[in-house]
This record gives structure tokens, sequence and C-alpha cells, in this order.
């Protein structure tokens, strides 16, 4: 008799929770149709579902990942679908965009009803920490507020060394005229020894040496790792190497030791700074000497500063290659301003055809080509719904909006039918944008570094064009591409001949 109305009792609270899941399900659905008719929504498109009901889809797309081709294959996807379409991962539903309106929505206009998710948080705060890419709400403008003054125009404008470590590269480019080479791995030693010489005051000097240093191996090995893991969704922390914790531990251990002198530093009483010369960490630890927060701000600037800077560099080049008409006009612009000396930061902005330039690569090959944020409350995003959509569509709480900017910058319907097309010109046709260019995000979370990373790949590309005549494409195959990174977006092997120009050589000799 005990063991039945044991049964009974164990069956009825079975019963009773199964019924309140439904109930609370049927509430759920009525208050978001009802707050879906109260801002005039309808529903987007969808795109079609596969037979296992897109359950397999983060291993598909985990695998065009690793082919180089998840650019491409979002944008294929919107113009089956539409600009703005649903659809599914692992069950769930999630919103793709490549809306310049909802992109401004997203990022500015319903700033606070979205955030970057504790998914996102989990996975790269394994190496990034609580940065400012990684973290929400107080604590990213807790962030931002200690970064934003490290980035005041004064410091972007002294460029001596940026100029040393300019020269370093173009030694190690000098050894063979025509020669075949890989530009994006000599671009991703340039940047790490501006980066470190910058956030740290001693600069890793990895240029100097015959292999990539020991510590960017690791932090690319580390960045590849969680990269990968962002396709797994949830199941993002199933994948975890042994060699990905070793490198973590190097990673964090080579920044720490910067850190803690640093803070001995700043414990000293010694405020003064290096005659000259502006070292970003020890500013920064006179707002806080709290190691782990040190720590992770300059993991955080020091990835932004190195690999997006160097990708940038090698997405010119690889145009630059490919358009020898380009190329020539940006040299004859060049060379007309400049001669052979060392431009200075107001001649880098006033530079007109070379802004043109960057402004077409960063088109074509945005930084951050694709991004998401998830709502943290029930919203809406104004285009999207109904047959033509031009409808809001209602946001649930919880669900994702991945915002395309790739896609969006190639729409044919915003730059014209030569939207593929490199052509720098557009840029002087008078058409002024606005949230269709995107290429260091928007709103409040708009890029600090910003001008620090157009005035360091500008300053590079007009020294490389000032040393070299020209610039040839080579072959190119799929296994010859670089590594994914953290933006998902592959950077060309960038397989170059450069040809040396003869008066450069003898003006440096």
């Amino acid at each position: 008799m005990g063991i039945q109305t044991t049964i009974l009792q164990v069956s009825a609270a079975i019963g009773l929770y199964i019924l309140y899941l439904i109930t609370t399900s049927i509430r759920k659905r009525f208050e978001n149709a009802r707050f879906a008719r109260q801002h005039g929504c309808l529903p987007p498109s969808k795109a079609p579902v596969d037979w296992t009901f897109n359950i397999s889809r983060p291993f598909v797309i985990a695998k065009i990942r690793k082919q180089h081709k998840f650019m491409p294959f979002t944008q294929a996807a919107f113009q089956r679908n539409g600009n703005t379409f649903a659809t599914s991962v692992a069950g769930k539903r999630l919103i793709m965009t490549c809306e310049p309106e909802n992109f401004k929505t997203i990022l500015a206009t319903s700033f606070k009803d979205f955030d970057l998710g504790k998914l996102r948080h989990d996975n790269w705060a394994e190496v990034l920490g609580n940065g400012i890419f990684t973290v929400d709400g107080a604590e990213w403008m807790h962030s931002r507020a200690m970064l934003r003054p490290q980035f005041e125009k004064s410091q972007i404008m002294d460029l001596d060394d940026l100029e040393k470590h300019t020269q370093n590269l173009l030694s190690r480019l000098s050894s063979g005229d025509g020669e075949v080479i890989n530009l994006h791995e000599y671009f991703l030693n340039f940047t790490l020894d501006f980066s470190t010489g910058l956030l740290f005051g001693e600069s890793v000097n990895s240029q100097l040496g015959h292999d990539t240093s020991a510590f960017a191996k690791d932090l690319d090995y580390a960045q590849r790792v969680i990269s990968f893991r962002v396709s797994l969704e949830n199941f993002w922390w199933v994948y975890r190497p042994k060699a990905f914790t070793q490198a973590v531990k190097n990673v964090h251990r080579f920044v720490d030791q910067s850190v803690q002198l640093a803070v001995d530093k700043a414990q000293q009483g010694n405020k003064e700074e290096k005659e000259g010369k502006y070292v970003f960490l020890e500013a920064l630890a006179r707002e806080t000497r709290d190691p782990i927060v040190l720590r992770d701000q300059m993991m955080n600037v020091l990835v932004a500063g190195r690999d997006t800077t160097a990708g940038f560099l090698s997405w010119i080049f690889y145009c630059l290659a490919r358009n020898p008409r380009v190329w020539d006009i940006l040299r004859q612009e060049i060379l007309n301003d400049f001669g052979r000396e060392k431009p200075t930061y107001q001649q880098l902005k006033d530079a007109r055809y070379l802004k043109w330039v960057l402004n077409e690569v960063l088109r074509l090959y945005p930084l951050v080509p694709s991004n998401f944020r998830y709502a943290n409350k029930n919203t809406t995003l104004p285009l999207g719904g109904g047959p033509d959509g031009l409808s809001p569509i209602f946001i649930e709480k919880g669900e994702r909006c991945v915002y395309s900017v790739y896609a969006a910058h190639r729409r044919k319907d915003i730059y014209g039918e030569d939207a593929d097309i490199f052509r720098p010109e557009r840029w002087g046709e008078g058409k002024a944008r606005g949230w269709d260019f995107l290429p260091f995000n928007g709103g409040p979370r708009i890029c600090i570094g910003q001008q620090l990373a157009l005035t360091v790949a500008s300053y590079a590309v007009v020294r490389l064009v000032q040393n070299f005549e020209r610039i040839g494409n080579a072959d190119m195959n799929n296994e010859e591409l670089g590594d994914l990174t953290l933006t998902f977006m592959p950077y060309p092997g960038t397989l170059v001949r450069l040809y040396r120009d003869a008066q450069a050589s003898r003006s440096s000799d």
C-alpha cells in the first residue's frame, strides 16, 4: 500500500509539473503574440529546415568554417531567404539580418535590449578574461571607461615606434626581388611587435628572429580553438585539447610578467613616464592595480591590435596584388605627396586615394564580418517582417540576432551592380554612408581603437608602396589560406611577388 501511494504521489507531481510547463508555455505564447501585435510585428521569412531539423547545423557550420567558406555561405543564404530571415540551430530560433536599419537598432537605438550573452563570455573568457570584448552591462562600461583615455589622439600621433617596426618589416622583405612570399605571416609579426611595444613598453621583436615567437604561436592556437568552439554552440566546452590549456597558461604567464612590473612601478609611486615614451600598461596601472583586471584588458587590446590590423593589411595587399591599376594610382599619389619621406599623421589623414583604398577593403572584407547579440528582453527589429520584409519583427527574450556586415557591404541595392568588385573610386562619388558601412561596429560599442588601426595600416601601406615598384599576384589554393580567427574570417595567405624600387634601394643604402 505504501509503495502504491508513493508511486501515485510521484506520478501526480510529475503530471502537475508537466501541466505547469504546458500552462507556462501557452501563457508565454499569448503574451508574446500580444506584444507582437502591439508593435505591428509580422513574422519574417524562414530558411528551410534540413532532415535533422537543423540539429546537425553546428557541425555543418564548423565544416564550412574549416573550408574558409563561411562568409560566402552566409551571403548566399541571404540571397535565397531575404535580407532578414529566421532559422534555427540545434532547435533554437535565431534571426539573421543584413539590414542596416536593424544594425542601427541592435547597436544603438535599442542598445540596452541586447547583450553579448553568456555563451560568448564563457567560451572567450578562457583566453580573454573579463575584458571589453567579453562582458556586458556595468562591467563593459567600466572596461571601456578605463581603456578609452589610452586611445587619445596624442598617443596615436607619435609614429616613431611605428617607423622602427616598419623598417624591421622592410628589412625582412628585402631578401629577394620577385620572390613569392606570404605577406600575412610578416604582417602578424609586424603588428605583434608594434602592439607589444605600445602596450608593455618592451616589444617581443619577433621580426628580428627567423621564427614566429612562442608567444605568438600559443596565442594563435588558443584563438583557433575558441573560434572552432563557437560552432558547437552550448557544447563548446566539450572541445578542450590539452595543448589549448597549456597555450592559454603560456600566454597569460607572458602578459602577467609585464603586468607585475607595471603594478610594482605604480606601487612605488613612480608617476613619471619614460622620456618621450608612452606605455599603455603603465598608464592603465594608474587606474587599477588589480593584476587580473589588467591582464584581461591587455589581452583584449592585444588581440585586437595584433590580429585585426594584420588581417586588414593582408586584405589590402591581397586586393592590390589583384588590381595593378589601383596599385599604380595609389603609388603615384604616395610618391607625389610624400616622396620617399616618412609621412606625418596629418598627411596620412589627408591622403585621398589611400583613404578610398582602405574604405574599399573594409567594405569587401570587414574586420568583423559577422557578429551577434542576444535579446535580454522582448523587443523588436524594424525590418524583416511580412511578405515584403518591411514590417517590424518580434524578438523574444533570449533569442540571438546575427548581423552580417559582410553581406550588407555587398548588397547591390546599396552599392550598385558592381558591389562585388574592388573599385576604390566609388568612395569619391559623393554618396553619404551611414549604417550601411560598418567597418568598426557602431553605437556605444564602436571600436575605440579604430583610429589607431587606420593609422598603423596607412603608415605601413605608404612605406611599403614607397619601397616597392610593383606587386604581383601569386596563385593561391585553399591549403594556403590563413587560419580562422576570432572574427571567423579567413585572412588570405596573401601570396605575392614584391619588386623593389631601385631608387628606394639606393636612397636607403
